[in-house]
């Protein structure tokens, strides 16, 4: 509360409490109408308190008790990342990504997000690929994130580096490494569609 809504406050509160006591003093001597009248003043000026003053303070309590959270909210290393890639802070970004996967070490995220902005961004595309090849050679990732990792490494050697043998390859490492998976199915079919072409 502001300290001129304070004074506001406390001066209606004195001239409030200093006519009800000279009406108290005076009420004998008063006709029944100036007492209605009084009355009537009294209610208003209590009424007014209530809907400015008391509501909005129990409004704001209630609303904080409901709504405001326990504990400072720390922002989303994710986010933050994400934030200097949008500044064109790449490097930044990258730094911010490699913090988070050495503490997520079994999240692929960060890694995707560091060989994207190597690719899209930095225009490195054999740094990406260094990117994927040491998480795939350093990390023991799970059937699915590896695959991912895989399939995305030999998108890179076929788009970006046009090398054919070496994406033909990795997707017969799938094969071998998750036969009988929807992975290895899936490579088979990118190996005949780029048998087909070439």
């Amino acid at each position: 509360m502001s300290n001129k809504k304070l004074i506001l406050i406390l001066i209606s509160i004195s001239v409030t409490v200093l006519t009800a006591w000279s009406i108290n003093s005076k009420w004998d001597e008063w006709e029944i109408g100036s007492k209605f009248v009084a009355t009537f003043f009294i209610a208003i000026a209590l009424g007014l308190f209530v809907v400015l003053v008391m509501l909005p303070s129990l409004a704001d309590k209630v609303g904080a008790f409901f709504f405001s959270a326990p504990e400072k909210i720390q922002p989303d290393p994710l986010i933050k990342a994400a934030a200097k890639v949008s500044q064109g802070d790449y490097d930044g970004a990258i730094k911010a990504y490699l913090a988070i996967a050495s503490e997520e070490p079994e999240n692929r995220f960060p890694i995707f997000e560091i060989a994207k902005i190597q690719q899209d961004h930095l225009r490195d595309v054999d740094a990406a690929i260094e990117t994927f090849e040491n998480s795939l050679e350093n990390t023991e990732w799970p059937e699915n994130d590896a695959a991912a990792i895989m399939f995305r490494l030999q998108q890179i050697y076929l788009e970006s580096k046009e090398d054919e043998e070496h994406a033909k390859a990795l997707l017969q490492q799938i094969i071998d490494s998750f036969p009988n998976t929807r992975h290895s199915a899936n490579a088979h079919h990118r190996l005949n569609e780029i048998n087909k072409i070439g």
